[in-house]
């Protein structure tokens, strides 16, 4: 294996996974309304008749990764036949030279508009996700080939330079295939995956501005390839966090450092910059007002209040930050990357899922109601189909991955939602009651070794008060970190877990536009609540004190995880957690997640 860099954190063998909460639901429902009725052979089509139209392989790839990832699950043998099914179709469309593309050879390597690289990127991640789910070695030959062939046309002159290539951005959104490109060489060590890397890393992904240096001198994520024009600007989101994961990967197969050390500053700058209470970024305005609508970086965190944005926190962003964040959980083995990930699942995710299982919703909001709007769509076969919700299941299938994960001397615990997991022969069960309480027990139902074992148990930053008891002892934890217990597991053996979960009234932050700053948000520990007109018959309507005397939570009557009636100063507020707000999907069906203040 070429990796030089091990990561801390590793994924369990998902199969040896059982969520029995919210995630385990949803994805199960996407699996039946989505991944089993979209036509895989319609969307192969694309491929197949060279239809050389904006991004339409990218469909393909994203369907094909979270089929993949659901499957290793699930072990659901209709997606399985499915899945197969839909490789042997595209695989057959693969030309001798190694050419699989939905554009025409005379237009490569950029394609009539530009998403050429972008579509054989994901046509990539699909097949490489389905190497490492079923070991067909013919995808991985398909992808050495589409690699090679890739190699052959882009590069330093004479090949055309990756920045020359792309639809709106300058090459950033071709310059992501550096992912899969990584991908492909830790499996096998593809020599022209590096070479095509190493020519993306140096030219920086981006014609206007070299991403990684712009990141190492300081500039914020919006900022980058800014022209001065707000209608030109290019901090496309996902994008852009797609080329920063993929420098992750060329750190963990080279070495290279400072890879680690730009991927750790962009990370925390989108962080402290762009990631709203919901656990997404990306708006429409106020600075960058160019090409994606709706998925450019916007000072969103300070701006989530501001009124002047129409369309924010765009599905597919959500999914990215998703991903940047697993990956630096994995190689870092640091909390506050799984910290974050639990806000966007269990916020932006299962929130923007329409009850049916068969759309994300493209950009979710605070305030309104849930919104099928959508500016990129196509109906495939009578499926009406997004990129949002093409890229969503991907998100829900990473739960499986994130609820326990393996370390060199055991595993640890993310995600205290009822189920089981495998480690090393001892199988852990968790009953836990949350979101709704800080409290589980985990039992030991199977062990199959005398070797001790550490098993680490995520503490929450926002946690207070943390303690487990194992083997009679009382065990203090430190808010964002692991507490680890070592110990020779035996049937039987149990660990409670017990945590304060605060309920914290968020200011608005200060935006660019002072009418967004009258307003409050309530979060109970990773989970936004929301008003909701089956509750209050107008959730828009101002309070008069943000000042939270007392509080209580209970059990969601609506299908959520929890309602919590907050007393303030001056008045009771019913609340329920953000994913179940609106969740009717009426016109009529009103919530506020951003309450208006008294001024």
């Amino acid at each position: 294996m070429p990796v030089i860099v091990s990561d801390k954190l590793c994924a369990l063998n998902v199969k040896d996974v059982k969520m029995h909460g919210i995630f385990d639901e949803k994805l199960r429902l996407v699996c039946e309304q989505t991944l089993k009725r979209i036509d895989m052979h319609a969307l192969a089509d694309y491929f197949r008749y060279r239809t050389d139209a904006f991004a339409t392989g990218e469909f393909w790839g994203k369907l094909m990764r979270a089929a993949c990832m659901t499957y290793a699950y699930t072990h659901d043998e209709e997606l399985a036949c499915i899945i197969k099914t839909a490789v042997d179709d595209l695989l057959s469309l693969q030309d001798a030279d190694g050419d699989l593309s939905t554009t025409k050879k005379a237009t490569q390597p950029k394609g009539a508009c530009g998403s050429d690289l972008w579509e054989r990127k994901y046509a990539l991640m699909g097949l490489l996700e389905y190497y490492r789910v079923f070991g067909d070695e013919r995808a991985l030959d398909a992808c050495r080939r589409v690699v090679r062939y890739t190699n052959d046309q882009v590069g330093a002159a004479p090949k055309t330079p990756i920045t020359e290539t792309g639809w709106a951005f300058y090459g950033i959104e071709s310059s992501s295939i550096l992912d899969p490109l990584m991908q492909l060489y830790a499996i096998c060590g593809e020599a022209s995956a590096l070479e095509l890397a190493k020519h993306i890393v140096d030219v920086g992904c981006c014609k206007r501005e070299h991403l990684f240096d712009a990141i190492r001198a300081g500039k914020d994520p919006w900022e980058i390839g800014n022209n001065g024009v707000p209608k030109e600007s290019i901090a496309k989101a996902y994008e852009m966090m797609s080329c920063f994961e993929g420098l992750l990967g060329y750190y963990a197969n080279t070495g290279d450092a400072q890879a680690l050390d730009t991927t750790l500053l962009f990370w925390n700058k989108v962080y402290d910059q762009e990631i709203t209470l919901l656990g997404s970024g990306g708006a429409d305005a106020p600075r960058n007002l160019g090409p994606g609508t709706g998925e450019q970086w916007n000072l969103t965190r300070s701006n989530q209040t501001n009124p002047d944005i129409d369309l924010m926190m765009e599905t597919c962003v959500t999914v990215y930050w998703m991903r940047l964040c697993y990956r630096l959980l994995a190689l870092t083995g640091e909390v506050k990357y799984a910290d974050a990930l639990e806000v966007s699942l269990y916020n932006a995710i299962v929130g923007a899922l329409r009850p049916d299982g068969q759309f994300f919703e493209y950009f979710p909001k605070f305030n309104g109601q849930r919104n099928p709007r959508v500016n990129f769509s196509f109906n495939i076969e009578g499926f009406d189909l997004s990129c949002c919700t093409a890229n969503g299941p991907t998100a829900l299938a990473m739960a499986p991955y994130l609820y326990a994960m393996k370390t060199e001397r055991g595993g640890v615990l993310n995600l205290y939602e009822n189920g089981c997991f495998d480690l090393d022969g001892v199988r852990f069960e968790v009953s836990s009651r949350y979101p709704l309480l800080g409290s589980a027990v985990l039992t030991v139902t199977d062990a199959s070794t005398d070797a001790p074992m550490t098993l680490g148990l995520r503490v929450p930053a926002f946690a207070k008060d943390f303690y487990a008891i194992s083997e009679g002892k009382l065990l203090p934890g430190q808010p964002g970190t692991y507490l680890e217990i070592e110990r020779v597991w035996h049937a039987g053996d149990t660990v409670t877990v017990a945590f304060d979960i605060p309920l914290v009234c968020h200011p608005a932050p200060k935006g660019d536009n002072r009418a967004g700053d009258n307003f409050c948000a309530f979060t109970y520990g990773a989970i936004l609540l929301s008003r909701d007109n089956r509750y209050d018959a107008d959730p828009l309507a101002p309070i008069g004190s943000t000042t939270v005397t007392d509080y209580r939570v209970m059990p969601s009557d609506c299908g959520g995880y929890l309602k919590a009636e907050v007393q303030t100063e001056r008045e009771l507020l019913t609340l329920i957690d953000y994913a179940s707000a609106g969740n009717e999907w009426k016109e009529d069906a009103l919530f506020a997640s951003w309450i208006p203040t008294v001024k």
